[in-house]
């Protein structure tokens, strides 16, 4: 990958760094084909891959176009639903499941395309100031993901704890194995060195009295 090449990477990344925040859908639209349609002598339509992007908190900016190459990239989880046929719900927690406002209010921002607590966290002055007490609601779902992501994080650690408590339970054991084989082990060969020692002295003791003996005995 060349320097230009990076350098408008980034570019792109810094510029549509908000982008997790947009409510996104891509879909299929009819358009008329003009040529087809004159050549015909009757309208003649084509399905063409539109792209609808809503801003949070504002109803009146709605950018409604085909889909490009740049959209793709933009939006990659949007678009892959989009030909699976999937949902394209925004990612996140949805407002009429937080327990901090009432379903009324949930209604009312989603009225003005706020799905999720995220894009309620993020939503600028002039939305905010759209909805009684606007700016504290913005404030408690900052401080609700805030907390969720400390918790989560918390309970990250606390289940990578216990992981390494189990590893070192299984690794405590599993010495305590080895060493009652070695110790096995060690005893079985303490042991037999005095049995052939003891075997070897009778063979040489039945010898040494066949000797002194052996001429009397015939």
């Amino acid at each position: 990958m060349g320097l230009d090449t990076t350098l408008d990477a980034q570019n792109l990344d810094q510029r549509y760094a908000m982008d997790s925040k947009l409510f996104v859908q891509f879909r299929m639209h009819a358009v008329k084909a003009g040529g087809k349609s004159e050549a015909a002598g009757r309208p003649i339509f084509e399905d063409i891959p539109y792209i609808r992007i809503h801003v949070p908190g504002d109803k009146t900016t709605v950018i409604d176009e085909p889909v490009n190459d740049i959209h793709k990239e933009r939006f990659p989880v949007q678009w892959e639903k989009f030909q699976k046929g999937m949902q394209q719900a925004p990612e996140g927690t949805p407002v009429e499941q937080w327990p901090l406002i009432t379903t009324g209010q949930a209604m009312e921002f989603k009225a003005m395309n706020i799905f999720t607590v995220e894009q309620l966290a993020s939503m600028n002055d002039a939305a905010a100031q759209k909805f009684m007490g606007g700016y504290e609601l913005r404030r408690k779902a900052e401080t609700f993901l805030k907390v969720a992501k400390d918790t989560g994080e918390a309970q990250r650690l606390a289940t990578e704890n216990d992981e390494l408590k189990g590893m070192l339970a299984a690794l405590k054991e599993g010495q305590a194995r080895l060493t009652a084989q070695i110790d096995i082990l060690q005893n079985a060969r303490n042991e037999s060195p005095s049995a052939v020692v003891s075997e070897k002295g009778q063979q040489n003791e039945g010898s040494l009295l066949s000797k002194v003996f052996g001429k009397h005995a015939a």
